[in-house]
C-alpha cells in the first residue's frame, strides 16, 4: 500500500509541478511578454521532456 500511496504522491507532485508551469507560460503569453507559447517555454527554460505534456495542459484549457 505505501508504495502504492508514494507513487500517487509523486504523480500529483509532478503534475502540479507542470500545471503551474502551464501556468506560467500562459501568463507570458498573455502579457505579451513572449510572442508564443515555444517562447514562453524557452524563457521558462522548461525541459523539452516536460513540452509535450505542457502542452495537453494548455490544450485543455483552450
Amino acid at each position: 500500500i505505501e508504495k502504492g500511496e508514494l507513487r500517487g504522491e509523486t504523480k500529483g507532485t509532478i503534475k502540479g509541478i507542470l500545471q503551474g508551469k502551464a501556468d506560467s507560460v500562459l501568463q507570458l503569453v498573455k502579457n505579451h511578454i513572449a510572442s508564443n507559447i515555444e517562447q514562453a517555454m524557452d524563457m521558462l527554460s522548461v525541459e523539452p521532456s516536460s513540452r509535450e505534456d505542457i502542452m495537453k495542459i494548455l490544450e485543455q484549457k483552450a
